[in-house]
């Protein structure tokens, strides 16, 4: 199956977003565990200097555990650990789900980042200059504190946890650090339902556009290249203003259409002066041939010289076939226009057609007054060219039949009789110059080959078209239009 480069490039697009949101997700997913983390250091270390200045009392730990699963985002008491230890003589108390020998005094304290390891106020000196000493604090003034932090294992999982120490004593707030990325991946799947879709549709829109800008270029040349005919090889593509890699494929086109047109011409050139030049020696053969046939009266000599001269009709109307094919093919096959009757032709040509058939049977349907501009000399080769074919290649118990009409705005000719089985190959060459087919490549059927071609170029040239309908295997069916206008 083949897709337009748009769609291709639409989905190339959706692809490289989704690869592109996916190696970003991949590489910024631990910068933003880390930033999370990081808010969450300063929420513990907020929380447990809140429970070490006011610790309350063991009976409002069940309370106190739903006030800080609220702050802390989390889902279950079981991935909090608390503990507050007074400095003496106080009450202490812990969490419902701490877990027995666990030390978190052997953890590795680190400073909470900020933060200085010691809060006290500096004693001023210097060398050579003793200390001051170092005022009490006032009474109503607490005590300063520090928060430090620290990563554990327990239970198979990461846990982080904050220690803020005051004169008083001490509070200890750890969390499960899968409450932290499940509340985090919540977060980033959230903001990829409205962000992926959003970013493809964008994505996808600047593709289309951009592939209708970059397809522009590619458009004029397809368009160019659909219009060149054997009448049109002289257009050109401008390449002014494009860019460098259209550019040199508009000049590599241009540059190949000059080769083609210079080799047409050639060719045609070629033909008609070869017609041209034959036309005189075939002519002056022609009038030899029938004055010795005049003048003979030996049986076989005349027998020989009757056959001589068909030759050389033949010949000679292969001829002026050519000549008339090499003008349309270069554009200068003159038409002497005038108002053509075509219904009084058909009833001519079908008269002869009577004449000529033994066996077959033949039959039209020609409308009145079937009237058009047209070269009436053209037209009438035209129209026994394939009233010749049907009648040359019809079966000897077939049919032949003949039907014109008028239509909106043109007139149809249809020619269709019985013939040999034809194949696929065949039909499709039909049009061909010189292209008899197998069964016909003989001198039991005359003809040249030429007749066709020549019959499809004079329709065109009037604004017409003949062409070869679809049908059975054994029956041939031409059809012939031409605009009445």
């Amino acid at each position: 199956m083949t897709i337009s480069f748009r769609t291709r490039l639409f989905v190339i697009a959706g692809l490289i977003v989704a690869a592109v949101m996916a190696v970003v997700l991949a590489v910024g997913w631990s910068s933003l565990l880390r930033f999370e983390v990081a808010r969450l250091d300063s929420r513990l270390c907020t929380e447990a200097r809140r429970l070490a200045r006011e610790p309350g009392h063991g009976e409002r730990i069940d309370r106190l555990e739903a006030d800080l699963m609220a702050k802390l985002r989390l889902t279950s008491a079981e991935q909090l650990m608390l503990r507050h230890e007074p400095a003496a003589g106080g009450e202490s108390f812990r969490s419902n789900y701490w877990s027995d020998g666990f030390a978190f005094d052997t953890l590795d304290w680190q400073p909470a980042a900020g933060q200085p390891r010691d809060d006290r106020p500096k004693e001023p000196g210097g060398k050579g200059r003793p200390a001051e000493p170092k005022k009490p604090p006032a009474a109503d003034r607490p005590a300063a504190g520090e928060c430090s932090l620290a990563s554990f294992t327990a239970a198979q999982t990461q846990w982080r946890a904050a220690l803020f120490t005051v004169p008083a004593g001490r509070a200890f707030l750890a969390v499960d650090l899968r409450a932290t990325e499940a509340d985090l991946r919540g977060a980033v799947q959230d903001a990829l339902k409205v962000v992926f879709p959003l970013a493809l549709a964008l994505t996808a829109l600047g593709a289309w556009l951009l592939s209708a800008l970059t397809m522009r270029p590619v458009n004029r040349l397809r368009e160019a290249m659909a219009s060149v005919t054997q009448k049109a090889l002289d257009q050109r593509l401008a390449g002014a203003g494009e860019d460098r890699e259209f550019r040199e494929l508009i000049d590599a086109y241009n540059t190949m259409l000059g080769r083609l047109e210079a080799s047409f011409r050639q060719a045609s050139r070629f033909s008609a002066d070869a017609a041209h030049e034959l036309r005189t020696p075939l002519t002056i053969l022609q009038g030899r041939l029938e004055q010795a046939l005049a003048r003979t009266e030996h049986g076989a000599i005349h027998d020989e010289l009757a056959e001589l001269l068909e030759e050389v009709e033949r010949l000679a109307t292969v001829t002026r076939k050519l000549l008339l094919l090499s003008q349309a093919d270069a554009g200068r096959l003159a038409l002497h226009v005038s108002r053509v009757d075509l219904t009084e032709m058909l009833d001519g040509l079908m008269t002869d057609a009577q004449m000529l058939v033994a066996g077959q049977k033949v039959t039209s349907r020609i409308e009145r007054g079937l009237v058009l501009p047209g070269d009436a000399v053209l037209l009438r080769q035209l129209l026994n060219n394939l009233l010749s074919n049907a009648v040359r290649y019809c079966r000897p118990d077939g049919w032949i039949e003949v039907v014109a009409r008028r239509l909106p705005a043109a007139v149809e000719v249809v020619f269709a009789n019985a013939s040999a089985p034809i194949g696929a190959e065949d039909r499709q060459r039909f049009f061909d110059r010189f292209y008899r087919g197998d069964p016909s490549r003989n001198r039991a059927v005359e003809g040249s080959g030429l007749g066709l071609s020549l019959a499809r170029e004079i329709a065109r040239a009037h604004g017409g078209e003949l062409t070869l309908e679809p049908g059975p295997a054994d029956q041939v069916t031409l059809r012939l239009s031409l605009p009445t206008g």
